[in-house]
């Protein structure tokens, strides 16, 4: 493909489609790098100025890293994930989609939680917790770090149990008995910690999406409390929503009496249904 200088299209924006096209093609791979700054002027018969707003756009859309010194590379794809919106686990979404996961146990115990722990749970001052800490691998590559914390009345089975290849939605409703029916959820951006960072082979203060979750038994118990650190570079959070409007004569108004907690939040989780289970 070409620069068409007679299109009305600007140049950087022709130059950034062609590239796209050829990462998405696959003729530029994943990891390799893109042709020089000069070798892009000398190739589209473009000014330095086209080619480097072409790659800003590129690197702003993550299509593309770019490293001082050394060049621009084509960077990974990201991975939708659905847990934003819907109770479906992390295990069972990579299995879907064909993918292989693995956990690596980093914390499995009763624990006396502390305070802000016994609160979201609703426990009483005192009551044992079930910590499940995981790193949670997509096809070899680390992905997430997830707590989990669960009441220990409720949950205490689970440590009589390898969790390194179970689900552990599956495992609490198929063997426990215990079948979440809802769930509040938010995301937000978060710096790597060294810990995690560690853990996630990722630079600390890298960007992390942090979800934090709390699901809900039919009575309303809760029974699950968990915060993941995703990677992100690596994971994007696709949320389906849908606005609901008052029904009323005249011109149609919303008014937030008539609107649901996940539509005025936008919550930036969807409908606040899901797991890293």
């Amino acid at each position: 493909m070409t620069i068409d200088k007679s299109s009305r299209i600007p140049y950087y924006e022709q130059l950034r489609e062609i590239l796209e096209q050829a990462m998405r093609g696959g003729r530029i791979a994943v990891g390799e790098q893109l042709p020089s700054e000069a070798q892009l002027c000398d190739e589209y018969d473009v000014s330095r100025t086209v080619v480097r707003q072409a790659l800003n756009e590129l690197t702003n859309e993550g299509l593309i890293i770019r490293y001082k010194g050394k060049g621009s590379f084509v960077a990974p794809p990201k991975v939708d994930e659905h847990l934003a919106q819907s109770m479906i686990g992390l295990a069972e979404e990579v299995s879907a989609r064909g993918q292989q996961l693995r956990n690596q146990i980093l914390v499995f115990e009763r624990q006396e939680p502390p305070a802000h722990i016994t609160q979201v749970l609703a426990l009483a001052v005192g009551d044992p917790i079930v910590r499940l800490d995981r790193l949670r691998s997509i096809n070899g590559e680390p992905w997430v770090v997830t707590s989990t914390y669960l009441p220990f009345d409720l949950c205490s089975p689970l440590l009589e149990l390898d969790m390194r290849h179970r689900s552990l939605y599956a495992t609490l409703e198929h063997e426990l008995g215990l079948v979440l029916e809802r769930g509040r959820r938010t995301i937000e951006s978060a710096l790597a910690g060294p810990e995690h960072a560690t853990l996630l082979g990722i630079d600390p203060g890298a960007p992390v999406l942090l979800l934090k979750s709390i699901g809900f038994l039919a009575g309303g118990r809760p029974l699950e409390y968990f915060l993941a650190w995703h990677r992100g570079d690596r994971s994007r959070f696709d949320v389906e929503l849908q606005r609901h409007r008052a029904h009323s004569e005249g011109m149609g108004t919303m008014s937030m009496g008539e609107v649901g907690e996940e539509d005025v939040s936008l919550l930036v989780a969807g409908r606040d249904r899901g797991s890293q289970a």
